[in-house]
């Protein structure tokens, strides 16, 4: 279709006039065609300068400390569902460790953050349309400590892959929407006046991460570093391992800005290359740190043009494409941005029940509201831990393990069918677990070291 059929159909689409002029933007970059794939010649790893270890910034006084927090505000993404678990809920309503979810915890470090600092640092939510109803749900009644505010991302509509046309609701309900993704923060903040409001409040700084990293913490010197240094955008980056291989990384051009890379730009034959740890020795967590008074004087020079994904998704049985951004590209747009490699630590997403198994597991310690990987662990990496069948099921997960197994030792675990925990085991070494049918019990207080038990 041309723009201006495109325009007419649009009209009819209940879209409000900032998601419509949106969404026309990415439709027009994806009528253009796929971008050009990178020069992989042409592009290095970003200078020291602009790739700085945490451990080197300068930590601030207690006043200064105080002072940069309270020109802070945090925000969540809190768009996405709990579906990789199974859960048709908010995924930051699940919960994640002695019965406190996602939410609960992000709140509780909040009022930590408070009471170190005797400074009120403010939560705001990003809800999708599909979490916005059940969030503000759970929020009713919560304390008044930290101040919460939720505003609901764009939702667009997804288009026939075929034709081009978005889905009819009529059709397909709410299936024929969807939220395109992060990089919808910045047009969320300007249109809907939270940008101009958190200036007002005399707040300078947002630290932005996803809801279901419990390592993205509130750190006074980041926010020190940022302000000391009249940072407009900062990405936290934590080195890589074998599971992060395919993660966005940082190069550099040869004018010297920084861009994020992604694995949907490399070239086929330097996808090995990217997977390496030789050019590439870190990648992208989402944690992103802006300077709002940056943000909003490149925002009234007139949108960011994000680097366009296209989504490509299949809807009972139909191909669909959902046309989406990042946040984290928009640090091509601030001169002077920077990356900052940060401790594993503050890394610590929960995707699938795998992740949860080891934050509920040994492998973690919690410190008041932080959750820190066990000193006692001698390996740098944890364990490789896959299964198949129920376990991947969140409320299968819960029945059939009841308490994590101690996971110190472990190398990696493979569990395969009708398995069952009846109490706390311990697992070291290589384990197997595999059912063919009847179930498999692992009873309480047995310590299984580089075995199958397989019936």
């Amino acid at each position: 279709m041309e723009i201006s059929e495109w325009i007419r159909v649009l009209q009819e689409v209940d879209m409000t006039p900032s998601a419509r002029r949106s969404f026309l933007q990415l439709v027009e970059r994806y009528r253009k065609g796929p971008e050009a794939l990178l020069d992989w010649n042409g592009i290095r790893s970003p200078r020291t300068d602009r790739l700085v270890p945490h451990e080197k910034l300068e930590p601030p006084d207690e006043d200064a400390a105080r002072e940069v927090l309270s020109h802070l505000a945090v925000c969540k993404l809190n768009g996405g569902l709990g579906t990789s678990m199974g859960c048709s809920g908010p995924k930051s309503l699940i919960p994640i460790r002695e019965g406190r979810t996602f939410l609960d915890f992000i709140v509780d470090q909040l009022q930590e953050l408070e009471q170190t600092w005797t400074v009120r640092v403010p939560l705001i939510l990003m809800n999708s349309f599909h979490t916005e109803e059940q969030t503000k749900a759970a929020l009713y009644g919560c304390p008044q400590s930290p101040p919460i505010e939720c505003f609901t991302q764009n939702r667009l509509p997804r288009l026939d892959k075929e034709t081009g046309r978005p889905l009819g609701e009529e059709e397909f309900g709410p299936e024929a929407w969807y939220p395109p993704g992060h990089g919808d923060l910045f047009t969320c903040l300007e249109d809907q006046g939270l940008l101009d409001r958190l200036l007002a409040d005399g707040k300078k700084l947002l630290f932005v991460s996803n809801a279901d990293n419990l390592g993205a913490t509130a750190d006074p010197v980041i926010a020190h570093h940022m302000l000391k240094h009249n940072i407009p955008f900062l990405m936290e980056m934590t080195a890589k391992t074998p599971a992060d291989v395919k993660g966005g990384t940082l190069y550099e051009d040869k004018d010297g800005r920084l861009h994020l890379l992604e694995v949907a730009q490399v070239p086929p034959e330097y996808m090995e290359s990217f997977c390496s740890t030789e050019k590439f020795k870190v990648f992208n967590t989402n944690n992103i740190w802006i300077h709002l008074e940056h943000l909003k004087r490149r925002l009234d020079e007139g949108p960011m043009d994000l680097k366009l994904i296209v989504n490509e998704k299949s809807l009972n049985g139909q191909a669909v494409i959902q046309l989406e951004t990042a946040m984290g590209a928009a640090l091509e747009h601030f001169e002077n941005a920077v990356g900052l490699v940060v401790h594993r630590d503050r890394f610590l997403p929960v995707k699938k029940t795998t992740d949860l198994l080891m934050i509920q597991s040994d492998l973690f310690v919690q410190e008041g509201s932080q959750l820190r990987r066990s000193p006692a662990r001698k390996q740098a990496d944890l364990p490789k831990v896959t299964w198949k069948g129920p376990l991947e099921n969140f409320d299968e997960y819960s029945r059939r393990i009841p308490q994590a197994p101690g996971l110190l030792n472990l190398e990696s675990l493979e569990v395969e069918g009708n398995v069952w925990f009846r109490g706390e085991a311990t697992l070291k070494g290589k384990v197997r677990l595999i059912s063919h049918g009847k179930p498999l019990a692992v009873p309480g207080g047995v310590v299984i070291e580089n075995q199958t038990l397989e019936n």
